[in-house]
């Protein structure tokens, strides 16, 4: 019996990686956690969600970018995220600029239609690969560079057979969602990518309006998915589904 409670402690023990919250001088603090199974993403968010509450007390918690690196570990034939850092601070909301819009607001068409030029600006430069200018319209709380946008420019193109094109369609407006860095109103687009090598798109960009007539990028989370990949191993729409839910 005693080894069987040393064996459900080591269990536990395993199952819940170090998770340290660090002190940036003048920018707030960084969750920090060296290694877990990219399985384990969701608790692991959820644990941070907590420590930074605890850690912000009475003000609010406002999450910025992560980072992480992530290998396949062949043995176990899972992937695992190492070196995972996620940036955040604390506020005031009595006093944040960034204020939460009713709970029944809607979007009028000049806010439509604001949208909708800003998201096309915003791909006109990912297609032309100008990584300077895409990085200027992300929200600052992602602390994009052109490094990062031209890699993102370089993984949006991978599938590309040849000239390709960026179709965005604005699909939903979201009002003070809970986990966005900020309250306010926000339109989620999901993009085609019309190109022969292309099968299908998974995610899409989601776009903060920051004030009347105003926005950033706040989320880009864009993937494609091979159509010779689809070829290849006959994959169903199911499948494509599942890849997508990964």
């Amino acid at each position: 019996m005693g080894m069987m409670i040393i064996a459900a402690m080591l269990a536990a023990a395993q199952a819940a990686p170090e998770i340290k919250i660090v002190d940036v001088p003048g920018r707030g603090y960084q969750a920090q956690v060296k290694s877990f199974d990219a399985t384990e993403y969701d608790a692991i968010v959820a644990r941070i969600s907590t420590l930074a509450k605890r850690r912000c007390g009475a003000l609010s918690v406002r999450f910025g970018r992560f980072r992480f690196d992530n290998r396949v570990d062949s043995a176990r034939n899972v992937t695992v995220i190492e070196n995972y850092t996620q940036s955040l601070s604390c506020y005031d909301p009595a006093t944040d600029p960034y204020q939460p819009v009713p709970a029944d607001w809607k979007a009028s068409a000049a806010d439509t239609q604001g949208a909708n030029s800003f998201v096309n600006r915003f791909l006109a430069h990912m297609d032309g690969a100008n990584g300077a200018a895409a990085a200027e319209m992300m929200d600052p709380a992602t602390e994009a560079t052109k490094e990062d946008m031209d890699r993102l420019i370089r993984d949006m193109k991978m599938h590309w057979t040849g000239k390709g094109k960026l179709l965005p369609r604005l699909e939903t407006w979201l009002n003070n969602p809970e986990n966005a860095a900020y309250p306010g109103a926000y339109a989620f687009f999901t993009v085609l990518m019309d190109d022969p090598g292309v099968a299908g798109t998974c995610g899409g960009i989601t776009v903060h309006r920051v004030r009347t007539g105003e926005y950033r990028i706040a989320q880009y989370d864009l993937r494609s998915i091979s159509q010779a990949l689809v070829d290849r191993d006959n994959l169903t729409n199911d499948d494509l589904d599942a890849i997508c839910g990964r």
